[in-house]
Parts: structure tokens; C-alpha cells; sequence
């Protein structure tokens, strides 16, 4: 597993006063002081899903260096330390025990994967220690668990309004659903879709389900090329996503695909090419939005030389928001749990945040209550692809 630090120093004046010797005099001693405020980062960083780690970290390291040219967190620079967890279960447990041991973090952004996440946050909770995910969107992976955030657009808010949407503007009643049952995510997001068809006077025509990883999908195509639907919704992520539209097209059913924010790679065009054009899904943030804000944040990713999506905006987002809750709760030292629980109490306040990826508050469960954005991907007059936004 490769550590990466990114440290960024104020000044050095700093460090010269960081620990000062206690005098022995017989009686407990204080907790010492520290250099630096230090936040953890985790997801993946390697596989198949690398993209959604890198670029939640990209966003994050981008919200460290403006914290610290603005005087960093109470008097302290801030410190980033992240690990790469592969999106694995297991090794997400691991990522967050050692950030919350052997680094003393105050708060972790991460996992921005819905599975992921559900498996390490207990191990957030039980320590009193926050995690924000920026991209986690299951159902209910935050409820009831006080030190777990998620700054992210919920499924339950973006399913509906997308089918709502396509329903008023396209007149599209008629699905199928197709589900990658050995991932969390998507079993969550097709109840949620299936939900919000049958709400909107629609119909499921046909259910088919694949794996995650899988290659080949055409019996679950073919079983589908003698039916009636408007659109094919998948909940899945945008490599398997790729693939279901070169399937379709080649077995001649042109109906586009839907989905949610798993789809928001420009992989799923450089893959899909002219089979992804008119897929629709929504998401927590759209590069293609005119607010300044958006634009100026556009601008600065790529002057890093990174892409600009959903995870880094979310990822720059929650490094303000756990910043922003130091701040609040004047926060020096997060080995001291008294500091962290005021932290987490400053956070959980959080209302009307203005950040790149729009307004948000915090409902009472931790999660991010926000507006979706409902994108399409089209082709410009160059003939690249891009994702046009359908309800600014």
C-alpha cells in the first residue's frame, strides 16, 4: 500500500514553537503540542475505480494548498495524509485504522464508493472520528452514525427528479433496469430508480442483472431485444455502463442507457463513443455549469493538469467543510477526542455551505441535502463528446 504526504508550510516559524519540553514536576503532563492540523484522504488510488480516489484527492490537495496560502487551521498548517484503500472492503477497514491510530487524523474524506464506505464506518464512529465521503450516494450508509458525513447528492434526491425530468421533457414512461448485484451501490440505486418510475406512473418492462467486472453481456441484451421500453436504466459504474451500450447498439436497440453518478467518467465516451450519446444520469456537480465559482475552480484543476468531475469538486468541497469545522471548534490537536467531538458538532451544524459542487446543509443523518444535476452526453460541432448539463 503506497503513503503519499502532502505537507504544505506556511512558514517555518511555525514548527519552531510546535512542542515545547514539559518541566518535570511530578504531575501528569498535557497532551503535547503539534506542528499541523492533519486530515486523512482515502479511496482508491489503483484499479479499475482508481479514478474516483485520484480525483476526490486531486479536489481535496487543491482545498489544502488555498487553506494553508489563506493561514492554514488556527494558527497550523494543514497536512493531508492519504492511502489507497483500491476500493476494497477489507482494505478500506485498514486504511481508515491506521489514519485514525498512527496518524492521529481529525477528520478522513473517503471512501467515495458506497461499499467501501459501509465497511469502514464503524471504525470512524466507534473512535470519534468524521469521515465525509464525496461520492458515497447508497441509501442510508450514513443514518444513525454521527461521525459519518457524506457531501455528496443522494440517490433518493437524484432518481427521482431525473425520471421526472425525462418524463416532463421526453415523455419516457417505459424501462428496463439492469443491476450489478454484487455491488452495493447499484442494488441500492435500482430499488431507488424502480421506486421513482412506479411514482411517476411509469413501468418496469424488464429486469436483467450482471456483475460488476463482467465482459461479456449479451445473453441479458438478447433477452431484452423483444420488449417495449424507452430507456434502459443501469446503476452500475461507467466501465460496465461502456460496455452495455456497445451491446445494445449491436444487437440494433437503440434505447438510451440511464443511470446515476457512477456514469460521470469521460471513459464512459471514450469507450462508448457513439452508443453513449444521449445517456442521461445525474450527479452532485456539472463542469458545464456558468457559475463563477464552477468556472474558476474548472480553471484551477486544470492548471494542476487534472480532469474537473463530480469527485474532485466534492473532494475540494469536503476539505472545506472538515477545514471550515476546525475552525469553528478551534481546533489544535485531534489526538485530544474532546477537540474532535466539537469538531464533529460544528460540522454536523453546517447549513447553507456554498461550495463548487452547489448550496448544501446537513440533514440530521449526516447527509448532504442538495440540488441534482441532470446531464446528457452529446457531441459538439468538433466532434468531441461531452457532457451537456440539462437542468441549469
Amino acid at each position: 500500500m503506497r503513503k503519499v504526504v502532502l505537507f504544505l508550510c506556511l512558514a517555518t516559524a511555525l514548527f519552531a514553537f510546535g512542542c515545547k519540553k514539559q518541566a518535570d514536576t511530578g504531575a501528569a503532563a498535557p497532551v503535547a503540542d503539534v506542528a499541523e492540523v492533519v486530515m486523512g484522504v482515502q479511496g482508491p488510488e489503483t484499479g479499475e475505480i482508481a479514478v474516483y480516489g485520484l480525483q476526490t484527492l486531486y479536489g481535496a490537495q487543491l482545498a489544502a494548498d488555498e487553506i494553508n496560502a489563506a493561514g492554514g487551521i488556527n494558527g497550523k498548517p494543514l497536512k493531508i495524509v492519504h492511502y489507497d484503500s483500491r476500493g476494497d472492503k477489507v482494505e478500506a477497514v485498514n486504511v481508515a485504522q491506521r489514519l485514525i491510530n498512527n496518524d492521529k487524523v481529525c477528520g478522513i474524506v473517503g471512501e467515495p464508493t458506497s461499499g467501501a464506505l459501509f465497511a469502514m464506518r464503524n471504525i470512524v464512529n466507534d473512535k470519534k472520528t468524521m469521515a465525509i465521503s464525496a461520492g458515497a450516494t447508497a441509501v442510508g450508509v450514513a443514518d444513525n452514525l454521527p461521525y459519518v458525513f457524506r457531501n455528496t447528492l443522494l440517490d433518493t434526491d437524484g432518481a427521482p427528479a431525473t425520471i421526472k425530468h425525462l418524463k416532463d421533457t421526453k415523455g419516457w414512461t417505459k424501462y428496463a433496469i439492469i443491476t450489478s448485484t454484487n455491488n452495493d451501490y447499484s442494488v441500492g440505486l435500482s430499488d431507488t430508480y424502480r421506486q421513482a418510475i412506479l411514482s411517476n406512473g411509469g413501468t418496469v418492462v424488464i429486469e436483467q442483472s450482471i456483475n460488476d467486472k463482467d465482459t461479456n453481456i449479451s445473453a441479458q441484451v438478447t433477452a431484452m431485444r423483444n420488449k417495449d421500453f424507452d430507456a434502459v436504466v443501469f446503476t452500475g459504474y461507467y466501465q460496465e455502463a461502456s460496455l452495455i451500450m456497445l451491446e445494445l447498439r449491436k444487437q440494433g436497440i437503440k434505447a438510451p442507457l440511464v443511470g446515476g453518478d457512477g456514469f460521470q467518467s469521460p471513459e464512459l465516451y471514450n469507450v462508448g463513443k457513439d452508443a453513449a450519446l444521449g445517456t442521461v444520469f445525474f450527479a452532485g456537480f456539472s463542469t458545464s455549469s456558468t457559475n463563477p465559482q464552477v468556472v474558476e475552480f474548472n480553471k484551477k484543476i486544470a492548471a494542476k493538469g487534472y480532469e474537473t468531475d463530480m469527485f474532485a469538486a466534492q473532494g475540494y468541497d469536503a476539505m472545506y467543510l472538515l477545514a471550515n469545522a476546525a475552525k469553528q471548534a478551534g481546533v489544535t490537536n485531534c489526538s485530544e477526542e474532546a477537540q474532535r467531538v466539537k469538531m464533529r458538532d460544528a460540522l454536523a451544524a453546517t447549513q447553507n455551505f456554498m461550495g463548487v459542487s452547489g448550496e448544501m446543509s446537513f440533514d440530521a443523518q449526516g447527509n448532504g441535502v442538495k440540488k441534482p444535476f441532470i446531464m446528457e452526453v452529446s457531441k459538439d460541432d468538433k466532434g468531441g463528446y461531452f457532457f451537456k448539463l440539462l437542468n441549469q
